[in-house]
């Protein structure tokens, strides 16, 4: 009887050790690949948290209850920072009027899709601004025949690897150039969204996959480089495309310090997405935008097969930035 007593007590020793230590290396990740790949995950910790409170519940276990809960508390409201945080509202603005205009990304490479239905795909989101990841030579040529007569405004840079990307747009393209960071291709520029309103200038920029440790210090090194850029023009600003790490990471949350962006994603829900793979999942993709925008939706975009593509956001001038009190 006192072995088992041991034993049940050494259980919950180490059951709620783990779950102790999966919420501290969450919060304060140690520099090491394999805690900022465990990091990724911790929207599934989270849920899990939740899941095991309960089951801790159901089997009349207090402690590990009490220490499944507070984990999952504790998940919460370090998660609920890092999403979207205009003016901390409750929900998304509403629509109030002001010009607003949709803007998708989508990685061309991910998808099992032929061209043709890939086009329809994107077609069907009737999104203003079009940004294209993972651009070859093929898929190139099948974009410019199915989106020049809806966006006749573009950019391309074509690659034969996976940094090709390309811009495609209903309205006209004020400005547009592209620069490079570490042979990794970027393009930046101006669209004009209204006549009466200032134009909103953009930068898409696809950052390389975090294979190592060196390469988190790469794509950390890369957000640094658009940040000074994004914080120079006096005007409507939108980031957008693969940056590979998630926002509660270190990398994008300094981007945003030092930009002043809001993350237009309001959260993130595995569940929600193609049950193959909802569980591995993480939001490495993302639009930030600047104060004088706000984001009335975002949603995650999947082809016909039910495959995850990219994102989609919605956005609006604020009431009064045409007069300047927003600057």
């Amino acid at each position: 009887m006192l072995e088992r007593i041991r034993n049940i007590g050494l259980y919950q020793l180490m059951v709620g050790l783990v779950l102790a230590l999966g919420t501290i290396f969450s919060v304060y990740t140690p520099d090491l690949f394999v805690f900022r790949i465990g990091a990724q995950f911790a929207v599934q910790f989270m849920f899990l948290c939740l899941i095991l409170g309960f089951l801790f519940l159901f089997l009349r276990s207090t402690n590990l209850m009490f220490v499944s809960f507070t984990a999952c508390a504790l998940m919460c409201i370090f998660l609920k920072a890092s999403f979207h945080d205009t003016e901390q509202a409750a929900f998304y603005p509403k629509l109030n009027g002001e010009p607003y205009f949709k803007v998708a990304h989508f990685n061309v490479g991910s998808t099992s899709q032929a061209p043709p239905n890939m086009i329809k795909t994107i077609l069907d989101t009737d999104a203003d601004i079009i940004a294209i990841q993972e651009l070859t030579f093929d898929w190139n040529q099948f974009l410019r025949a199915g989106l020049q007569e809806k966006y006749p405004y573009s950019e391309s840079i074509v690659r034969l690897d996976f940094r090709g990307l390309a811009i495609y747009s209903k309205y006209p393209l004020t400005q547009i150039d592209t620069f490079h960071f570490e042979d990794t291709p970027n393009i930046f520029g101006k669209v004009q969204i209204d006549d009466e309103r200032e134009d909103v200038f953009f930068v898409y920029a696809n950052t390389e996959p975090p294979v190592s440790t060196s390469a988190y210090e790469k794509i950390r090194r890369h957000l640094m480089y658009i940040a000074n850029i994004v914080k120079k023009p006096d005007a409507p600003v939108l980031t957008l495309g693969a940056y590979n790490v998630v926002p509660w990471s270190q990398e994008l949350k300094s981007f945003r310090t030092l930009t002043g962006l809001c993350n237009g994603r309001r959260d993130f829900n595995p569940v929600l997405i193609n049950p193959s793979t909802k569980l591995l999942q993480v939001p490495t993709d993302h639009i930030l935008h600047s104060r004088e925008l706000e984001c009335v939706d975002f949603e995650p975009l999947s082809d016909s097969g039910g495959d995850y593509i990219g994102v989609m956001g919605k956005f609006q001038y604020k009431p009064g930035y045409a007069q300047g009190s927003l600057r």
